[in-house]
């Protein structure tokens, strides 16, 4: 995206969230925005207790409904150990980001000329959308009220693009109930009427929600400055590490990974003449081939979706190549439904990343509807309260030996929002599954055992496994998709706490499942984050199961992204600080010394247990929106295997440049020099060969 569209797109983001959520003044003053007035009308104030819904007689049977929403949502946060005030402000967050979110998208899909006009107002259509106008022709009974049947119009668009894209236009997201106020939302659809050139750029959705955080970012750190023993967690981790990952470090770490894989694998092949940030000497070793559709690609921290965008775009280039797939519908649907994968502790940054995917899939083809896209949003919050799985468990009384695993799996997911996929919630749930395997093989296989007469309940139930379960994997296939089906049923239900439970619980299964696997290249540009600014929740658990790089978030992610990747043939790509590299506190993660080494049990370095195939050193000013030296960057790809003993790693050390297109353009100048001499380098040998 151009600058001066960037500077157009930052003012209408801000302008649409002070008019949505509301405000602080430069006295610390708050402002209430729109929705938070209309929720004070359904009788729900942050800072008293809200009016009985007895008391409110007035209300319409629409907003009755919205206040048993909100009602059930605060209830929901209660059992999750949130306070009330919390709870309501989230709320009004979530409705307010969720509202400019689709209205943005729906305006970026107009302006790619994905979908017919819904949002932009035009003097020939009496000032309304293209959309908005038919509608008045077909029902002018709906468009009789005071929005103009604006409300509507927007209900139908939702419905419509939720079809395809649920995770961002579903009609029974319980925060769209709450709706703003018409003369609010009619200012914001005016403001989003600029011009197309703002919207049509592919990361748009990425640059309008890092502007969405720009106020909350400013207000955490200032916090952390001035407040003594103030740290970063919960909620503020999300705008302080969130980081827009700038276009040619993504392409640099996807085409010399997920690209290398391929290259590794069809060294004949062509492709990666057009990678431009390819590095083709690299040393690499040669892979069995495989089809594409079982290449993984997974990016733990997904953000805004640029490293999944740029993987679509490699893949869909070598399916065309490989050519069993025919169409282009057929080749998008294999890459969102079984070669993608994003997590992140952000809803919102999901939802903008499926977006990102669907409008990528639609410019290949117009007519193409996803049936699935892998992204999973952490921000969970499980209640204490079990009635819900005992729910299930009756309904489905052959997984009740399993009892205490789900427990395990709901247990774990407990602070997800703050740990996202530094989660280890896989690995504890497999050793607890094949313990009561072997427990039960041995039961079948050995002597009869006299069970104690007053033995306890629950380990009497936990004595046979399902008929014909014999795998782990086999297992937790079958188990996914029954408590699916069943967590969707009450995600419908009429009982708004029963849906709350269940969307939580979607979320925390799609997680499980995602750790669950293991990638062909695991892909990110992880949080940064030092450890004395880490809350209590996240830097025990850092230090306890990511030892090695406790001192900062990223160096935690370098490990667990090796945990996620495929052992022996996968790979990591990451964009992290530069200070693993130099630094004495992250020795240990470098390579233990001798004296460790002789008694080490477990990791014992990324020297000596992994592959660095290429790194590319860019000091400070890597980022356009960081300015001077905030934070220095390095950019490297790994193999994870332990390096030959003649491995070559290829690295370039750009810290001289000042500004990220000056880093952009010396590492192309260095990609290509290499490439000339390497292609010298080549040709000398054939003439050599055809000499002799």
């Amino acid at each position: 995206m151009q600058s001066q569209h960037k500077t157009k797109l930052k003012s209408i983001v801000l302008y649409l969230r002070h008019t949505m959520e509301g405000y602080y003044d430069s006295g610390g003053d708050w402002h209430p925005g729109d929705l938070e007035e209309r929720l004070a009308a359904l009788g729900v104030h942050k800072n008293r207790e809200a009016l009985p819904l007895g008391q409110l007689s007035h209300l319409c049977e629409d907003d009755r409904r919205t206040r048993l929403i909100v009602d059930a949502f605060i209830q929901s946060s209660l059992q999750s150990e949130r306070t009330r005030e919390d709870a309501i402000g989230e709320f009004l967050q979530e409705s307010a980001y969720t509202w400019v979110n689709r209205l943005i998208a729906l305006r970026c899909m107009e302006a790619r000329t994905l979908i017919d006009e819904v949002i932009i107002q035009k003097d020939n259509y009496g000032g309304r959308s293209l959309k908005h106008h038919r509608l008045t022709r077909q029902n002018p009974d709906i468009c009789a009220g005071e929005d103009d049947g604006l409300y509507a119009a927007l209900a139908a668009e939702f419905v419509e693009r939720a079809e395809e894209l649920p995770l961002l236009f579903s009609p029974d997201e319980p925060v769209i109930a709450l709706k703003p106020g018409v003369a609010a939302l009619k200012k914001c659809i005016q403001l989003l009427s600029a011009a197309d050139e703002i919207f049509t750029a592919p990361d748009t959705l990425g640059w309008a929600y890092q502007y969405w955080n720009t106020e909350e970012k400013d207000r955490v750190f200032a916090k952390v400055r001035t407040v003594k023993g103030a740290k970063i967690e919960k909620a503020d981790i999300i705008p302080v590490t969130q980081l827009y990952t700038e276009p040619y470090m993504v392409k640099f770490l996807v085409q010399n990974s997920l690209g290398a894989l391929w290259m590794t694998m069809y060294p004949e092949s062509r492709l990666c003449e057009s990678w431009e940030y390819y590095v083709r000497d690299a040393d690499r070793a040669p892979m069995k081939k495989k089809s594409l559709k079982w290449i993984s690609f997974l990016d733990p921290c997904v953000g805004s979706g640029h490293f999944l965008l740029m993987a679509f775009d490699l893949l869909y280039a070598m399916y065309v190549e490989e050519g069993k797939l025919k169409t282009p519908g057929d080749i998008c649907e294999v890459i969102l439904s079984q070669n993608l994968f994003g997590i992140d502790i952000d809803e919102r940054a999901i939802q903008i990343a499926a977006c990102a995917l669907y409008m990528k899939a639609k410019e290949k083809d117009g007519a193409f509807r996803p049936t699935r896209i892998n992204l999973a949003a952490t921000n969970i919050h499980a209640s204490a309260n079990m009635d819900h799985l005992s729910a299930f468990l009756d309904k489905h009384p052959e997984d009740k030996p399993f009892k205490s695993t789900l427990q395990m799996i709901f247990a774990s997911l407990r602070h997800a929002d703050e740990l996202g996929a530094l989660l280890q919630i896989e690995e504890p749930v497999e050793k607890e599954f094949r313990s009561l395997k072997a427990l039960v093989d041995e039961e079948k296989s050995g002597p009869p055992k006299q069970r104690p007469l007053f033995a306890e309940p629950e380990k009497l139930e936990q004595t046979s496994l399902p008929l014909g379960v014999i795998s782990y994997e086999e297992w937790k296939s079958g188990l996914l998709a029954r408590l699916s089906a069943h967590f969707k049923e009450e995600f419908a239900s009429a009982d708004f706490s029963s849906r709350f439970f269940g969307e939580t619980a979607g979320k925390g299964l799609s997680l499980f499942d995602f750790l669950s696997r293991r990638y062909d290249v695991v892909a990110t540009n992880p949080p940064y984050m030092g450890s004395k600014n880490m809350g209590a929740v996240v830097k025990r658990y850092v230090e306890t199961h990511f030892t090695a790089g406790k001192r900062d978030l990223y160096a935690a992610f370098i490990l667990r992204c090796l945990e996620l990747a495929r052992p022996e043939t996968g790979r990591v790509a990451m964009v992290t600080q530069q200070s693993w590299m130099f630094l004495r506190s992250f020795a240990d993660l470098r390579a233990l010394d001798a004296e460790k080494l002789e008694n080490a049990s477990g990791f014992t370095g990324l020297i000596r247990e992994i592959t660095i195939e290429t790194l590319a050193h860019l000091g400070p000013g890597a980022f356009g929106e960081i300015s001077g030296e905030v934070v220095n960057i390095v950019l490297f790809t790994l193999s994870k295997k332990i390096p030959a003993n003649d491995h070559r790693m290829t690295a370039f050390r750009l810290i001289g440049p000042k500004s990220p297109e000056e880093k952009d353009k010396l590492l192309r100048q260095a990609l290509n020099s290499i490439t000339k001499i390497a292609q010298g380098a080549a040709a000398d040998v054939e003439h050599a060969a055809t000499i002799r």
